[in-house]
């Protein structure tokens, strides 16, 4: 049997809008990147509509959560979105479980920067973005208006 609280948590829970909102908000990433923190806010930005959502009915804990995702954060930032995904996932449960491990959130958030980092700068930087850059400018070299745009 379910108990009220857990009903009202899946009236909260995140759908697919919220996910490509997040994705969309990821894009800006870098905008607001400073050496202290690097790309904390944004990082909170990019989640911040979900966990307005999730912590609807809950101000204290969204609060909470607002400063818990001010902390250092710094990732490739096309992979970005995949650690919002983990990290909602958890604040979801976090809200739904009175006795969940919040200190088990950052934890996974910063184990997984890493990683990801490794990964995105290999695919993203070192190969897609030089291999844009080689058709980009043979095609320019050529007159073709789609070298730029590609570059």
């Amino acid at each position: 049997m379910m108990t009220s609280k857990y009903n009202k948590v899946l009236q909260n829970k995140l759908n697919k809008k919220d996910l490509r909102r997040m994705f969309w908000r990821s894009l800006q990433m870098e905008f607001s990147w400073h050496y202290e923190r690097q790309m904390h806010m944004g990082f909170m930005y990019m989640i911040g509509p979900a966990l307005k959502k999730i912590y609807k009915n809950n101000p204290d804990g969204l609060s909470k959560a607002m400063q818990r995702h001010m902390e250092f954060f710094n990732c490739t930032a096309h992979v970005t979105p995949f650690i919002g995904g983990i990290t909602l996932a958890m604040e979801e449960m976090n809200a739904s479980q009175e006795d969940f491990d919040v200190s088990s959130i950052n934890a996974v958030k910063a184990a997984l920067m890493g990683p990801l980092s490794g990964i995105g700068d290999s695919l993203i930087l070192g190969t897609l973005r030089v291999l844009a850059v080689g058709i980009g400018t043979s095609l320019a070299m050529q007159g073709n208006l789609l070298g730029p745009i590609l570059f």
